[in-house]
């Protein structure tokens, strides 16, 4: 998929409701970020911005009403949360929390690898949050650095649930999407895969990015990439612990019936030590009703429509070919295909567009 310029000119009004706008803190191929302060509390959020035209024109509206239906759901302090949408004419408007130390992405390329304290710290409370989504029955498909979030705390948020879907009742999905450093060897070969155990080889990825400062792979051809990724044909660099490797193979078992799963893995003797957020209070009850999402997208909800949305039929959107579908689809791919020779992490492969520097929310 090629990318495309970020948005630069959106129209917004000075005020949304009780929502001041402040400065813009990120932008993307279809959204603006900015802070918006809210005028009551004094509290700041983070607005989504996103053109209609954009939506329309790039045949993601189906898409994007997915991801909110999902993480209006969502009530879990390991989750980027929802509290407001709106819309104009010109813009959908969704205010959500604001994670002002950025993405985990960020703290890669900063400190080249993180600590195996700090892994810990971030892999366990991912794990918590994801097992939470799990149980619901749901699939992020697509976990990687730039996905993870950290509040003001330094905890760890999971975001962007636009490739997310509720599996189906042989808990299988059939498109494969999401990025292609990160993308378990199941989606790759195409054909009816579990979600949940995708999830569970791109969190191994990210575990070996956070330690290492690298991904795993050395092959910068795309088909030679993927039979590398096929084949798990990785090696962990000897300063990481034995109990490090344990878990990161644990999670990159190219087999996924033996592959740990959510559970498995936040049992793990690498994470016993690391702190949980079972000490973090999630939000009281869902900011956002069903009913206001429905009229956000001019939804009648005495029709029978929530049988023919993804979310609810289990459906998968199509992506394309595999090389298109596993190339990203919101945002501009920070990790291209013909980079993916095993360089440091503030080399190539960590390499961000110039527009991405210093976002605390992932435009779309």
């Amino acid at each position: 998929m090629q990318n495309m310029e970020p948005v630069n000119d959106v129209i917004t009004p000075p005020t949304l409701e009780n929502y001041r706008f402040m400065g813009p803190i990120g932008k993307g191929s279809f959204s603006v970020v900015k802070i918006v302060e809210d005028s009551v509390s004094g509290q700041l959020f983070a607005a989504k911005i996103i053109p209609k035209n954009k939506l329309v024109a790039s045949n993601l509206s189906e898409r994007f009403e997915t991801e909110i239906r999902i993480i209006r759901q969502l009530n879990h302090p390991g989750i980027v949360q929802l509290y407001d949408l709106f819309k104009d004419e010109n813009n959908y408007y969704i205010i959500m929390e604001l994670c002002s130390n950025g993405e985990l992405y960020e703290q890669i390329i900063e400190n080249e690898r993180l600590s195996e304290i700090e892994a810990k710290y971030y892999m366990k409370q991912i794990l918590e949050a994801l097992c939470y989504v799990h149980n619901l029955g749901i699939c992020h498909r697509d976990i990687k650095p730039e996905n993870i979030l950290l509040d003001e705390q330094g905890h760890a948020k999971i975001s962007d649930f636009g490739l997310s879907r509720f599996v189906t009742a042989v808990g299988l999905a059939e498109t494969p999407c999401g990025s292609p450093c990160y993308a378990s060897p199941e989606c790759i070969r195409g054909g009816s895969y579990d979600g949940r155990k995708s999830d569970m080889w791109s969190c191994g990825v990210l575990c070996f990015a956070m330690l290492t400062g690298q991904l795993p792979w050395t092959k910068r051809n795309q088909s030679q990439l993927f039979d590398q990724i096929q084949k798990a044909d990785y090696s962990i660099p000897s300063y990481v612990s034995e109990l490090g490797k344990r878990f990161i193979r644990g999670l990159m078992d190219p087999n996924p019936e033996t592959r740990l799963n959510v559970e498995q893995a936040l049992s793990h003797p690498w994470l016993q030590s690391a702190p949980s957020h079972k000490s973090v209070t999630a939000p009281k009850k869902l900011s956002v009703s069903l009913r206001q999402v429905d009229k956000f997208f001019d939804r009648d909800t005495s029709s029978n429509y929530l049988g023919e949305l993804p979310l609810y039929k289990c459906a998968s959107v199509t992506c394309g070919p595999i090389e298109r579908s596993l190339g990203g689809v919101y945002s501009n791919e920070k990790t291209q295909l013909r980079q993916t020779a095993r360089v440091t992490a503030n080399q190539l492969l960590f390499k961000k567009p110039s527009h991405c520097n210093g976002i605390t929310s992932r435009p779309v």
